[in-house]
């Protein structure tokens, strides 16, 4: 009696047993899923990360990377909603051959304890700017890094004050690759500061010919019309709807003041040129023409005023201000 008691105890305990390992196991998950990633042509990618993720699974998260052949499997799966990503930058980049990596690419799947659908991802490489700029026509055969470097080096130069070999740059690039017509902005802004106001308007001339709406361009070859003495009726409307905008340079409302200068409304350039002063307090020019429109009205006080402040700040793009400004102090009473 004990003997059979024994053994329908250790039955009762084997099914129990075998019922608390198929309820663990249908907890862990043994859910499988399988795919291949390639590219936007069709190639296998290797190396790529899989993520499957689902905050209400224990474990949450599974990771796998793609073989040579593009092909991934994941087992170990609760049943539910997982979220698939598959990602390759870097080192994965780098193995197929596209170093700006591929975008990355995700969505969901249901997954079941039975036989799942393959989950397949198709990855677009990362084009470079200037192809996703201009198309892959217009740069074909050229390397795209190698403009880069070049533009870089130009920047570079044009930040430095060597004007020359920054216009020298910019135009070896356009010789590679004349659709990069915003480099002939550039250009013009180079030869601006080398006060060569009549190659200035030209490179400008040639930036608006690709983007004639551009009111930035716009507004600086006006500027280049105004220090050349060519300005026209438009040119002073450009100027004046820059100078009214939130985002007037000191240049435009400073030009604003010589305009009305000019013409003999010192009041209004002297409204212009504060508003110049307001927004770079240490440019020498719009407080030397204070100083000039407070002589106009007798006002000596004034006038020693900004002379003095002309003298103090010692802006180095303006050495003729700063000099008349001290021979005015050393001369006034």
């Amino acid at each position: 009696m004990s003997l059979r008691l024994h053994h329908i105890i250790c039955s009762a305990f084997g099914l129990a047993l075998i019922l608390t390992i198929a309820g663990s196991a249908a907890a862990q998950g043994q859910g499988r899923v399988v795919g291949e990633v390639t590219d936007d042509d069709g190639n296998p990618l290797a190396g790529v990360q899989i993520t499957a993720t689902n905050p209400n699974a224990n474990p949450s998260e599974f990771t796998t990377t793609t073989g040579n052949d593009g092909n991934f499997a994941i087992i170990g799966l609760v049943s539910g909603r997982w979220m698939f990503r598959a990602d390759c930058e870097d080192a994965c980049a780098e193995r197929n051959g596209s170093p700006r990596g591929y975008g990355p690419s995700e969505g969901p799947s249901n997954i079941t304890q039975t036989r799942n659908p393959p989950i397949d991802f198709a990855l677009a490489r990362i084009r470079h700017p200037l192809a996703q700029m201009l198309g892959d026509e217009a740069v074909a055969g050229i390397d795209l890094d190698a403009i880069d470097a070049q533009i870089e080096g130009a920047d570079a130069a044009f930040n430095g004050g060597n004007y020359q070999e920054s216009i020298a740059g910019y135009e070896a690039v356009l010789g590679q690759l004349p659709a990069l017509s915003n480099l002939h902005f550039n250009i013009g802004n180079a030869y601006s500061q080398m006060q060569d106001h009549t190659a200035a308007i030209a490179a400008f001339d040639r930036a608006l010919a690709a983007d004639p709406q551009n009111q930035t361009v716009q507004v600086a070859r006006a500027r280049a019309r105004l220090a050349n003495g060519t300005a026209n009726a438009a040119d002073q409307q450009v100027l004046e709807q820059a100078a009214t905008s939130l985002s007037a340079s000191r240049e435009d409302l400073y030009n604003q003041g010589e305009q009305a200068f000019a013409q003999g409304d010192v009041d209004s350039a002297d409204q212009w040129y504060e508003r110049a002063i307001m927004v770079d307090p240490n440019w020498a020019k719009p407080l030397y023409k204070r100083a000039l429109v407070a002589l106009n009205k007798g006002d000596m006080a004034a006038a020693k005023e900004y002379f003095q402040r002309v003298v103090d700040v010692n802006d180095s793009s303006s050495p003729e201000e700063t000099q008349q400004s001290q021979n005015m102090l050393n001369a006034l009473p």
